[in-house]
């Protein structure tokens, strides 16, 4: 599992998110900690933790919107070096998202080099998913390649139609990266559509200060209109870093009124009377920043073309949820539940992508070899029990957009450290998961 913590900075009291609308106390004022919590937890499966950027700056600088002073970017790489002392396997950034948005390329180049002779990784949500995307893409590059990391990218894909011819340039960065040796890969979900916070939909601006800040500007009706002149285009299409996207494009998945999720921003504005931009700006405001978003705004073929690439492996990018009996709350993206049964059941079998062969390696050997997980990633004697089994006749994922919340078919066993987790219809709750280290 490959996932992002909230602010490691600590602040005993706060809460840390736990699915859908859960809710865990902070405990932890280090990162070490926050790994004897996990550990703590008994979870059923493995975990590998990176320390994010956003939290570095957060404890370092706070949520302003400015550069680093030498003494923060000190700080910042200090703290990086006691996540790693404690077992982070590198720093992970979303450049889309508050503070790591506001932290600019030299900045993250020096992180990447501070952690050089550890050979931490440098793992990037990037800055641009749609119309700056090949500039987002060559900063992830620069990054590892003047920092002397090797680099991921998380889901790699072009958002917004407009953007759909530069899957094919996006590639060849890469393959290019790679001929320089750079080692960058990458990683895919295989479905159309992502999933964020709302509140991402707007500018980086609004953002600067934190949540409380945001939720000021979203009372001000001249910021309002501000955000509207920075993204709503020809009066129908909103803009964002992640694409630009029609209002029936955005669908809600979850917040605290049940009977909104699964009806888009177009379907909101017309129940209650308000134009698109402004009913998407009160439900943030009204919900704090606490709903999130199914995007619609990939095509079908590019998702086929970054899954087929050679140095691209499967990732959900998902939500863990907790999903023990229903019904569950919200519609949230369907890939929590079906991502790795999907590329078996429809890229694989039905559309005959790859071979069998090739979509197991992109889900166990590829993304073992990238962490430097020497005891995982194939099926060998010393090596870790880490096994599922599945029927290649018949494994599917079940969950979808509608109807997100089932399990996927053709998978009767899942053994975690040779601990049987999943027993055909039956889920054993052991504690067979590990916090893993870097090797």
């Amino acid at each position: 599992m490959l996932t992002e913590p909230a602010d490691t900075s600590g602040r005993p009291g706060g809460w840390y998110p736990g699915g859908i609308g859960g809710k865990i106390p902070i405990t932890w004022n280090t990162f070490g900690e926050y790994l004897d919590h996990l550990r703590g937890l008994g979870t059923s499966v493995n975990i590998v933790q990176f320390v994010g950027h956003g939290a570095l700056r957060l404890a370092a600088v706070g949520a302003a919107a400015r550069a680093v002073t030498p003494e923060e970017q000190q700080g910042m790489e200090r703290l990086l070096a006691e996540a790693l002392d404690a077992g982070a396997f590198g720093f992970s950034t979303g450049l889309v998202y508050a503070p790591s948005v506001y932290g600019n390329t030299d900045e993250l180049v020096s992180l990447a080099r501070s952690m050089a002779s550890r050979r931490g990784l440098y793992f990037s949500h990037i800055r641009g998913e749609a119309a700056t995307l090949e500039q987002a893409a060559e900063e992830a590059i620069k990054i590892g390649e003047q920092g002397g990391v090797a680099v991921q990218i998380a889901h790699v894909k072009a958002s917004g139609r407009e953007n759909w011819g530069k899957m094919d340039r996006l590639l060849r960065m890469i393959d290019s990266a790679r001929a320089r040796g750079v080692d960058v890969t990458g990683d895919v979900y295989p479905y159309p559509a992502g999933s964020t916070k709302m509140d991402n939909l707007l500018p980086a601006w609004m953002h600067d200060g934190g949540i409380s800040k945001l939720l000021e500007r979203l009372t001000d009706p001249k910021a309002r209109q501000r955000a509207i002149g920075d993204c709503l285009v020809d009066g129908e299409r909103w803009r964002t870093g992640s694409g630009g996207m029609g209002w029936d494009e955005i669908m809600i998945a979850t917040c605290s009124k049940p009977e909104l999720a699964g009806i888009h921003i177009a379907e909101l504005a017309r129940r209650t009377g308000k134009e698109p931009a402004q009913a998407m700006m009160d439900l943030v405001m009204e919900e704090r920043a606490g709903v999130s978003m199914v995007v619609f705004s990939q095509s079908e073929e590019n998702v086929g073309t970054a899954l087929r690439y050679a140095h691209t492996m499967v990732g959900s990018d998902s939500l863990s949820l907790h999903a023990g009996p229903g019904p569950h709350p919200g519609k949230p993206h369907p890939r929590s539940y079906g991502t790795f049964p999907r590329v078996l059941g429809v890229y694989c079998r039905e559309k005959r992508l790859f071979s069998w062969e090739t979509a197991v390696h992109k889900m166990t050997g590829m993304p073992a070899t990238k962490l430097g997980l020497k005891d995982r990633g194939v099926v060998q004697g010393g090596r870790a029990a880490d096994l599922t089994l599945f029927d290649p006749a018949t494994v599917r994922d079940e969950a979808t957009f509608p109807d997100p919340h089932r399990h996927p078919i053709g998978i009767p066993y899942v053994i975690v450290n040779g601990r049987v987790v999943v027993d055909g219809p039956r889920y054993n709750a052991v504690p067979a998961g590990r916090v893993l280290t870097p090797q």
